[in-house]
């Protein structure tokens, strides 16, 4: 038993993970109690979106190892069960607890153990802020907070949290660091059952279902470690299982933890603690060899290339710079039918393999009315060092469309259509608003600031175009109503950026040729796309 004046934080039984059940109450415990109460609670809160994908990561791999589902069968029958049986859970934690304390000096979670607790003279010690993206730490760039990076300090929930956000997000840092599995990170797609037990079981994968580069002999889920060490730098895993993708030490971590002070709050949740981290060795960790095959997390989406592009590899869906998540819809969620493949596109999307399983778990449903919902995460950076945003959303589903490929061509459809009409008001800005090179950098935000309007304003219709989509009646009158939407709102979005070039004679001929241009390309546009209205 560790004393007063050791340092032990066992992820196993301390509370650290939030749970937030149906009333809105919240409730932190540790991964045994999570796993044995998650039908009671809602879903996981966090300070940030990272963590919350890290932790449900961590969670299924858990799951993944106990369970082992082989069939589908195997996923109902959970299911049915409305809870996680207690004994398996009980029994993986009496062999595995060992393996969640964050500061053991033997067996630390998610570190290196041939690195000493505390440090030693010439190591070449981080600050812990690079652990949180949303910190500044060194060169990174500064978001919203400010101050020395030297002065902060982590207490173990936060450091537990990051710690787990690390395999999925890993990214790029310069010549010394690799990203992690998933190169650099995707748009991850989490299930959200009615429960968190649902979400968790919705999570996990069958075999047919899993990576097909992954390992078959060996699977080094973290806990499985013997010892658990982490070679470093140029370290190349030449085989990868499933449940060590899910844990991937992408860095080479030992975190030095200090007794707090009296008064020391955690500078990223502001709550005091006995034990606090400000220091820690972080290097590079293990990394696959450059040619190897991409790794299709179950839980991104890709876009495989096609035609004469067929040899080159798949590259996930990622966050964007002012595109917003819903116009990825169709790709994140909908498959597609063959027709729409042989389209003649250089690439074709392939949502993620969690809700292929998904549709074919639920696809005997007597219940043809369901929503199901999913939480989208990514983390937008320049493909290299800089980091710029997270992104969330959360989105619905209709049972109907997720199983139906024709669906997915309507969505795929709709969007296509937005986006026609979205060309259409740039290049009718570029015509007749681009203005002389005095006005052309106000002009420029002018026209960004139009197609941003355009966009949000059809972030809801949107949401309510797949709802009716899901139902075949329905179709017809949906997709003549949304045609509709977008051309007013084009023509509403240029009229708006329009207005604001200027008064004077010059530049209200060319709003008022500007707006003829647009609207009569807009209601053309309409004609083809819904020719018997």
């Amino acid at each position: 038993m560790p004393s007063e004046e050791t340092p032990s934080f066992n992820l196993w039984y301390e509370p650290w993970i939030t749970l937030e059940d149906a009333q809105g109450h919240s409730q932190r415990c540790g991964i045994e109690q999570t796993l044995l109460q998650a039908h009671r609670y809602t879903t996981i809160t966090e300070l940030s979106p990272l963590v919350i994908v890290g932790i449900r990561r961590l969670l299924t791999a858990i799951l993944q190892a106990i369970f082992q589902p082989r069939r589908m069968r195997d996923l109902r029958d959970l299911l049915q069960q409305a809870a996680f049986p207690r004994e398996p859970i009980l029994q993986f934690g009496k062999r595995y607890a060992a393996r969640f304390d964050l500061f053991s000096p033997d067996l630390p979670f998610l570190q290196s153990a041939d690195l000493p607790l505390q440090p030693r003279k010439g190591d070449r010690r981080k600050t812990v802020a690079y652990l949180a993206p949303e910190i500044p730490a060194g060169s990174e760039v500064v978001h919203f907070r400010h101050g020395s990076d030297a002065a902060y300090v982590l207490c173990p929930i936060c450091v537990a949290g990051c710690l787990c956000a690390l395999p999925a997000f890993a990214t790029t840092g310069g010549q010394s660091f690799r990203p992690s599995i998933n190169g650099v990170p995707p748009i991850y797609v989490l299930p959200e059952g009615q429960n968190l037990f649902e979400s968790c079981v919705y999570s996990l994968l069958l075999p047919d279902y899993q990576p097909r580069t992954r390992s078959q002999t060996q699977d080094l889920a973290w806990w499985e470690r013997q010892p658990p060490i982490i070679i470093g730098r140029d370290q190349e895993v030449l085989e990868v299982g499933y449940l060590h993708s899910l844990t991937f030490p992408a860095r080479r971590v030992r975190l030095h933890p200090e007794r707090m002070g009296d008064g020391t709050r955690c500078s990223r949740c502001g709550n005091a603690a006995t034990w606090g981290v400000r220091t820690m060795i972080f290097e590079m960790g293990e990394c696959r060899p450059k040619d190897a095959p991409i790794w299709l997390d179950p839980f991104a989406a890709y876009l495989i290339p096609t035609g004469t592009r067929r040899n080159a590899q798949p590259r996930p869906l990622r966050p964007r710079p002012n595109h917003a998540l819903w116009r990825e819809y169709a790709s994140l969620f909908l498959a597609h039918s063959q027709s729409s493949h042989q389209s003649g596109a250089a690439e074709q999307s392939c949502r993620p393999r969690v809700l292929d399983q998904l549709a074919e778990l639920t696809e005997q449903s007597d219940d043809a009315g369901p929503l199901y919902t999913f939480r989208c995460v990514g983390l937008r950076t320049d493909m290299k060092a800089k980091i710029f945003e997270w992104v969330e959303a959360g989105f619905e589903v209709p049972l109907t469309l997720l199983g139906d490929p024709s669906g997915g061509d309507l969505v795929s459809a709709a969007v296509r259509f937005a986006e026609q009409c979205a060309k259409i008001i740039l290049d009718g800005f570029d015509r007749f608003m681009r203005g002389n090179a005095s006005r052309r950098n106000r002009n420029a935000s002018l026209r960004a600031g139009m197609e941003e309007r355009f966009w949000t304003a059809l972030a809801t219709p949107f949401r309510q175009l797949v709802l009716r989509l899901a139902d075949a009646a329905q179709r017809r009158e949906a997709q003549a109503q949304w045609a509709e939407r977008c051309v007013l709102e084009a023509a509403e979005a240029f009229r708006f950026a329009a207005a604001s070039i200027g008064d004077d004679a010059a530049a209200l001929q060319k709003c008022v040729e500007g707006e003829v241009y647009v609207t009569r390309r807009l209601n053309n546009l309409r004609k083809e796309q819904m020719p018997d209205e």
